[in-house]
């Protein structure tokens, strides 16, 4: 059995994971004297108006399970993970206001042979959000047997996070970048995380002029809904005053705000009044500012060369992936997030590894969201890109050496 000590600290570990406007959707519960996590998503925390298909929050929680696997390999824990119906819950996913698990793990007592132990935990290639998933790292007269999407070997049988083993996969956690100043290129870097990845996912380079464009398309686009401004400006913690100015959100260190600046717009994210008069005001600003970018034009189906890339796009191939027949197919297709909610967890697990391996080569990334948030932003990416219908687009980042070697770093509770 897995000590209570232990267990909180992989946990601990697990809340390094990334998550949109840094909210942290996460509640993990420990079950019994430690024989079990059950995983939900913590009230509050949610998105509903910049994340209605529950596609961030289902990111996050993948990244928190991958996580969670990187620590509990280097403690030696092994676990089995049941993907839970909640999953598939919009009350729970996009609203949190279900209670119920979205998913179980349970704890396997590490094998006792002096073996490296490597706990994994990740949905296999035929999880269903009802099914259950086991994952094992420990060897077998010195051969790894790992299932296919482990953390030990990526999704599809790729090298693991990093080469040197679990102890410095964890230590890779800590140091995690994410920025949003300049980076400097890291040449190769893309066509390298790109081999990481299940047949089912990959990577689209995008030039960094069409990046600059779309970003500011979807930032525009979205703050032209006042729900998301609100939704926004309610997750920025503009000065040291602010009571949550260390635990969550988005922190005028983390944004690079100057002093004055932050100054002067932090109350604004905490005056009720003051916030509804800044949303008055940006909304219409948003729609202007995207009315004069809709008049520059989108040429289709251009990319950079793979191997000098600054940014990509993560891209979900349905294509590749049994979703059934018929009917079954069309509602998954249509349905908001294109791909079954376990695919999308996976997907997020599938990121973390990329930006664990990316923190390996001294690389950080810079998340373009509002990218994949904005229907307007994202309809003219993929048509630059020429993506199919059944190319679902599911992450965009910039990727480089951080011009800061020690940027600041969002808080956690």
């Amino acid at each position: 059995m897995t000590s209570i000590h232990t267990l909180n600290q992989i946990i601990a570990d697990a809340a390094s994971a990334p998550s949109a406007h840094n909210t942290q959707p996460w509640s993990p519960r420990m079950i019994g004297d430690g024989e079990a996590v059950e995983l939900r998503v913590a009230r509050t925390r949610t998105l509903p108006a910049s994340d209605p298909t529950g596609r961030d929050t289902l990111f996050g929680l993948g990244a928190w399970l991958e996580a969670f696997s990187v620590s509990a390999a280097a403690h030696r824990v092994d676990f089995d993970v049941e993907l839970l119906p909640a999953l598939a819950d919009p009350e729970a996913i996009v609203h949190a206001r279900s209670d119920e698990p979205v998913l179980r793990i349970q704890l396997r007592r590490a094998p006792d042979d002096g073996a490296d132990g490597q706990g994994s935990g990740t949905p296999n290639e035929n999880a269903s959000p009802s099914g259950s998933a086991s994952g094992t790292g420990a060897h077998e007269h010195g051969t790894a047997v790992h299932t296919p999407g482990s953390r030990s070997a990526a999704a599809g049988g790729a090298a693991p996070a990093s080469s040197a083993g679990p102890d410095s996969d964890r230590q890779l956690l800590a140091s995690r970048k994410t920025v949003r100043s300049d980076l400097a290129p890291a040449k190769g870097l893309v066509i390298e995380l790109a081999s990481s990845l299940p047949d089912w996912l990959r990577l689209v380079p995008v030039d960094a002029d069409d990046l600059r464009h779309f970003s500011s398309l979807g930032t525009a686009d979205t703050l032209r809904d006042p729900a998301v401004a609100r939704e926004l400006a309610h997750w920025l913690r503009l000065h040291p005053t602010h009571p949550r100015y260390h635990v969550d959100g988005l922190n005028d260190r983390v944004l690079g705000l100057p002093a004055v600046a932050s100054r002067l717009v932090s109350p604004f994210t905490r005056n009720r009044r003051l916030r509804e008069a800044a949303v008055r005001i940006v909304t219409p600003v948003g729609e202007l500012w995207r009315r004069a970018l809709l008049e520059v034009p989108v040429s289709a189906a251009g990319e950079d060369a793979p191997a000098a890339a600054t940014a990509f796009v993560l891209v979900a191939d349905s294509k590749l992936l049994d979703l059934g027949s018929g009917a079954e197919v069309t509602r998954v297709l249509n349905s908001p997030l294109g791909l079954p909610p376990e695919r999308v967890l996976e997907a997020g697990q599938a990121l973390m590894r990329l930006w664990l391996m990316a923190t390996a080569r001294g690389a950080a990334f810079a998340p373009a969201s509002e990218i994949i948030d904005s229907s307007l932003a994202q309809g003219e990416l993929r048509y630059r890109l020429g993506l199919s219908r059944r190319d679902v687009p599911l992450f965009v980042t910039r990727v480089g050496a951080a011009r800061d070697p020690n940027p600041p770093r969002a808080p956690r509770r």
